[in-house]
């Protein structure tokens, strides 16, 4: 039967691995004083307060309060048990530890519903049934044809789990009926199309089909390539959207090449599912598309978590370049990035450019092609422009004229005004006198736009959200917490007092959990700590008090005034509550009550004077 892994095994795996490493296969870290931060990935944000402290190595989200070690950050990530995650942070450090013996599945806590737990098992069988039949059928040899001739290897389509769905008696909705799946799930999942008459059908038929996966690598929706277009049929169809798939929200290959584009610190986005492909078929491996949509912010959220670096190479066509374009202007104003672009010679996409001039000469233009956005956008205003026509090439300098004013850096300007010069036979002189007059428009306009703002802004009520303040008592019990955790003066103190209670239950669990923990263990390691707390509310807690900082100077006086604080804090309950039976006992007329009452309020009140105890134990 097997067993629990034990704690010296738990301990052996995450002293053997560096949090850092574990976490940063999934968000963008950066040094900052003594820790490392990033954007939180468990909600969205735009300023990082996602922190990893190496040292304790522990992690902790400063605004949304989520914390833990190597192995919750995995459970939380992942939505995984705590014994898988130890099996996964094992897997994810290649540390050779035979894990098989012992026992690997419990319940984790998921945020899945049910259904949507149900519908993920559906798309994950129906990946692997059109990835079979495009393999090992018959049914299979035109679609398998089809896929050699665009260059799509045996690993290839492996690696991506490409498949086909048949034109065969609606094949894929007989497989789930044989397996008993209920209607109601099969009729949400996307998978098929309801008819007049309430009956289903396989909405993919006679289509390769490419797996589209969330960040974690599930198979969530299909996008189907028609084997054989015919009028009144899209080449591609897509899922619709559905409980598990958002089309604004996931971007093909992204749970791939998350961690390579972490290590080439750069990731390339690129129109379609092929144009990915066939980079990865080039050792380009950092690439993603989005779902037929323009980019959304809630694509380029899944980006900036791994990289700061975004190059968009679309196809060289003129409705890539356009597509080009629109991503530029989306994020001209935003500083999240560094953009480049690449845009392929010959109107050529990546597909047809690897086939082409191969994959080295790819590598070669994706890293010595790159192109600002500026001077992308320079060459784009003189598509179709006829420039040996005055009035065109007049209109044409005027653009890019009123495209340099959006340019800050003096010097960028300076390098594109002598490229237009030289290249449209005008002399520098007269273009840097026209832009200094667009410039001063454009700052005069500036200013009376933060005014209109400023205005508007003055005349909304304004709404500020503030995180709940502790108040004196509870600061105090952290303080002593964190004394207890790492004094051992302090540790022997408060166990001598047998009756020491701390006022709110939170912090009485976690001071019990912590006298239980250094009955086995001599020092405090908050990483080490966290996994015998269950709670993940106290797990929060714990990590917050351990971040305090306190003056190791007076550490005696600190104790004693945490103390006093608690102490007068449970006196002050009391009070309220003699107040309140003095109130009653005077309304019913009971005297006994009453002076009995009135001597309880004059000794509480007695108790409450201060005192100059200043001394441990």
């Amino acid at each position: 039967m097997a067993t629990r892994i034990p704690e010296a095994v738990i301990e052996q795996i995450r002293g053997a691995v560096n949090i850092t490493d574990i976490v940063g296969q999934y968000v963008q870290l950066k040094k900052s004083g003594r820790n490392l931060f990033g954007l939180c990935p468990f909600h969205e944000e735009r300023t990082p307060s996602f922190s990893v402290t190496e040292d304790k190595q522990i992690f902790h989200c400063f605004s949304c309060g989520r914390g833990g070690n190597v192995f919750k950050f995995i459970m939380e990530i992942d939505q995984l048990s705590f014994p898988e995650a130890v099996v996964r942070v094992a897997k994810l450090a290649h540390l050779d530890i035979d894990l098989s013996g012992y026992q690997l599945t419990s319940t984790p806590k998921s945020t899945v519903s049910p259904e949507q737990k149900a519908m993920l098992q559906l798309y994950q069988a129906a990946a692997a049934l059109y990835h079979h039949i495009l393999l090992n059928t018959k049914l299979g040899e035109a679609a398998l044809a089809y896929t050699q001739k665009r260059q799509l290897s045996s690993r290839i389509l492996d690696a991506f789990k490409i498949g086909y769905a048949p034109d065969e008696n609606n094949l894929l909705l007989r497989f789930f009926k044989e397996k008993k799946i209920a209607f109601d799930i099969l009729r949400r999942s996307g998978l098929f199309i309801e008819n007049a008459d309430g009956t289903l059908r396989d909405r993919f038929v006679n289509r390769v089909m490419f797996p589209i996966k969330d960040a974690h690598g599930q198979v969530i929706a299909f996008s189907g390539r028609a084997l054989t277009v015919s009028d009144g049929q899209p080449k591609y169809l897509n899922s619709p959207e559905t409980e598990l798939f958002n089309k604004r929200q996931v971007l093909f290959n992204f749970d791939v090449a998350k961690n390579e584009m972490r290590k080439a610190k750069q990731a390339i986005l690129f129109e379609g599912f092929m144009d990915v492909i066939a980079a990865y078929r080039a050792g380009v491996k950092c690439g993603v598309a989005s779902m037929g949509t323009s980019l959304t912010n809630e694509q380029l959220y899944l980006l900036q978590r791994s990289t700061d670096h975004l190059i968009v190479c679309y196809d060289g066509d003129q409705p890539g370049m356009k597509a080009t374009d629109r991503v530029i202007g989306l994020l001209r104003e935003d500083n999240r990035f560094q953009l480049n672009v690449v845009t392929l010679p010959k109107q050529l996409d990546p597909d047809e450019y690897v086939d082409q001039y191969g994959a080295e000469k790819f590598q070669q233009i994706l890293k010595n092609g790159l192109e600002t956005p500026v001077g992308f956008r320079l060459r784009y205003l003189k598509q179709g422009r006829n420039l040996a026509n005055e009035q065109e090439k007049l209109a044409y300098i005027d653009a890019a004229l009123h495209e340099l004013v959006q340019v800050s850096s003096a010097v960028e300007r300076d390098v594109y005004l002598k490229q237009l010069s030289q290249s449209l036979e005008v002399t520098y002189t007269a273009l840097t006198t026209q832009l200094q007059d667009y410039l001063v428009d454009a700052a005069v306009a500036k200013r009376q736009n933060n005014r209109q703002q400023t205005q508007v802004s003055a005349e909304k009520p304004q709404v500020h959200q503030q995180q709940p303040k502790l108040n004196r008592v509870e600061r105090a019990e952290q303080g002593l917490l964190s004394l207890y955790f790492k004094e051992p003066d302090i540790r022997l103190a408060l166990q001598e007092r047998d009756d020491f209670q701390f006022v709110h239950q939170s912090y009485q669990q976690l001071y019990q959990l912590a006298k239980t923990y250094f009955e086995r263990h001599d020092q405090f390691v908050i990483a080490q700590f966290v996994d015998q707390v269950t709670d993940d509310q106290l797990q929060h807690l714990a990590i917050e008090i351990d971040l305090l900082s306190f003056d190791e100077n007076t550490i005696d006086a600190q104790f004693q005034d945490y103390l006093r604080t608690m102490a007068q804090a449970g006196l002050e309950t009391q009070l309220r509550q003699a107040q309140a039976t003095l109130q009653e006992a005077s309304r019913i007329g009971d005297n006994d009550r009453l002076l009995d009452t009135l001597q309880t309020i004059v000794q509480i009140k007695k108790q409450l004077q201060p005192t100059n105890d200043s001394s441990v134990g």
